[in-house]
């Protein structure tokens, strides 16, 4: 664009002759267009997603929603130990299993 007042052309190029200044070089067109290419096939990449794993997420949530949310057979067995006096607490274990717990939440 030239600016009127100063004849002066967006590229800074002084426009003596009044008219339009002349079309830019096939290298500068060249290398503008590559430019153009390259900003392009960046923003391209960057909108890419890769939905392998949500696949892979959903079909683990398919297959785990078809099995029951509770072990029946195992809550009736310790229901059944702790009526007869069989069941015993392992309270290391419990132990161990709380310290890992909270070396998770760290």
């Amino acid at each position: 664009m030239t600016d009127v007042i100063r004849n002066i052309s967006s590229n800074n190029q002084v426009n003596n002759s009044g008219s339009k200044p002349a079309a830019k070089s096939t290298d500068d067109a060249a290398s503008s267009q590559k430019a153009s290419t390259a900003s392009t096939s960046a923003n391209a990449t960057a909108d890419q997603i890769d939905l392998t794993n949500a696949q892979k997420v959903d079909q683990v949530i398919s297959s785990l929603s078809s099995e029951p949310i509770v072990d029946r057979q195992k809550v009736d067995e310790i229901k059944s130990a702790l009526a007869e006096g069989r069941y015993e607490v392992n309270s290391s274990v419990i132990a161990d299993k709380l310290i890992e717990i909270d070396e998770l939440l760290k």
